[in-house]
């Protein structure tokens, strides 16, 4: 009894931590939304002109900004291998399982690598990624214009495989 006790007080305390709500609406689009509500064609055009013409200059202000969703999935892309807690909420994944998709791994192309004695190897990518290696496994199969596949690996860490082969490599994002 007293383990179903806990057991329920640790699902109810952990709940809201899991739970993810979506952003809340600009103002200035909630007046377009509310102008489907007006009654008489006339009211609800100048209702929507005038709604309009806020949410354009909130945007040209900078204040409203528009993504969609290949935009969204091209910014978490950019953003593999840094701790963005709330990147999801600003692209307002909710509920929506279709949305949901995050990114696991990605294939890149070394630019660059600069390896040290006694200190750790820098990948630096063709897309801008810079990776640092953080365990001390040899990372003699990474060269320049070599493919890597960095993907997700246990509590928040990476792994960098080398297609030319050889053990993977732990890294982590520096810029």
């Amino acid at each position: 009894m007293r383990v179903i006790l806990a057991g329920l007080c640790f699902v109810a305390l952990a709940a809201p931590a899991f739970a993810q709500e979506r952003p809340a609406t600009p103002e200035a689009l909630d007046r377009v939304y509310a102008c489907a509500a007006v009654n008489g064609e006339a009211e609800r055009l100048a209702c929507y002109d005038a709604a309009v013409g806020r949410l354009r200059e909130a945007q040209t202000a900078g204040n409203i900004v528009a993504v969609d969703r290949a935009q969204a999935q091209e910014i978490e892309r950019d953003a593999f291998g840094f701790s963005l807690p709330s990147l999801p909420r600003i692209f307002g994944r909710g509920g929506d399982e279709a949305a949901a998709v995050e990114v696991a791994e990605m294939r890149l192309e070394v630019a660059s690598v600069a390896s040290r004695r006694n200190m750790p190897s820098v990948f630096t990518m063709t897309n801008g990624q810079v990776w640092v290696q953080i365990d001390d496994e040899n990372a003699r199969n990474v060269r320049q214009g070599g493919t890597v596949t960095v993907r997700r690996a246990s509590m928040g860490s990476f792994l960098m495989s080398v297609d030319a082969g050889g053990p993977a490599i732990r890294v982590r994002r520096q810029q």
